[in-house]
């Protein structure tokens, strides 16, 4: 297993993509619109407008569906309802502005932006119960250790370093995505938070490289630039090379080294998910 995002997109707001400076137009209103109110004004969603919520709604939907669903129930990051009446509007702030788990802090969008999404996300209320993984998590460790996981990935800080670590996956994905994930890893790879201006590609691009004098290496992407490239194989092994001496570079998205799991029954299947859905950290 080597693709979890430790998103891992994934934390309470959306971890795909930041929020554009300037989000769709809310829909017209009487006199000239007012500006959302900002931070140091008392509880600032408390102070938003319809037309502000509004706003918010189609930001989320802009940028924020695609990791936690068209209704904010969870996909790959976290469902989203109850978020702001558990963590409160400062707290789910807090997290927009410093990041959480796979999701890097998001800079790129005003104050007033961010407060009009927290006051849709409120909307949601808390009637959307939180995913379950139906499946046993003690015999879902059981399946984990059988199958090698720790080779590539670590929990608690005992494992490997190859893959992202997995103390707290169960917080920062959906059990349904890990589910998919796990049966076709290159579908819908998570991107890296630790290097979030590379988006879908960072960190887990498997790339094919062969030098001038015909030796070729396969391995993770953990860094480019103009004129280098660095690969990190299986085995822990960084790799890196000048572009100059290159003959071929082969970019491979949709692949990975992790290993497909439809080889499990239904059953380890459903546990594994469950095993991984219960791995929280400290709460």
């Amino acid at each position: 297993m080597i693709s979890f995002r430790s998103l891992f997109l994934a934390c309470v707001l959306c971890g795909a993509a930041a929020f554009a400076l300037n989000g769709p137009r809310a829909a017209a209103q009487e006199g000239p619109p007012q500006p959302p109110p900002t931070a140091g004004q008392g509880n600032p969603v408390d102070k938003l407008t319809p037309a502000d919520i509004a706003m918010g709604k189609e930001l989320f939907a802009a940028n924020c569906a695609s990791c936690h669903g068209p209704d904010g129930s969870g996909q790959l990051g976290p469902n989203l309802h109850g978020v702001v009446q558990r963590l409160g509007e400062q707290g789910v702030f807090a997290i927009v502005r410093g990041g959480r788990g796979a999701m890097p802090p998001i800079s790129s969008i005003n104050d007033a932006r961010v407060w009009q999404v927290i006051g849709y996300v409120r909307t949601l209320g808390g009637a959307g119960a939180e995913e379950k993984a139906p499946g046993d998590p003690v015999k879902g460790k059981e399946v984990y250790a059988a199958n090698g996981c720790a080779t590539c990935h670590s929990i608690d800080g005992v494992g490997g370093t190859v893959g992202p670590q997995l103390t707290v996956i169960g917080r920062e994905r959906a059990p349904s995505y890990l589910h998919s994930f796990l049966l076709d890893p290159g579908k819908n790879p998570p991107s890296d938070a630790t290097l979030p201006e590379r988006a879908g590609n960072t960190g887990y691009l498997l790339v094919h490289v062969v030098t001038k004098d015909g030796k070729d290496f396969t391995g993770i992407r953990v860094n480019e630039d103009t004129f280098t490239i660095e690969l990190r194989d299986v085995g822990g092994h960084f790799y890196s090379f000048d572009k100059s001496q290159l003959r071929t570079i082969e970019r491979e998205p949709g692949k990975t080294v992790m290993p497909s799991y439809t080889n499990l029954s239904a059953d380890d299947l459903e546990n594994l998910v469950a095993y991984l859905s219960s791995l929280k950290g400290a709460q």
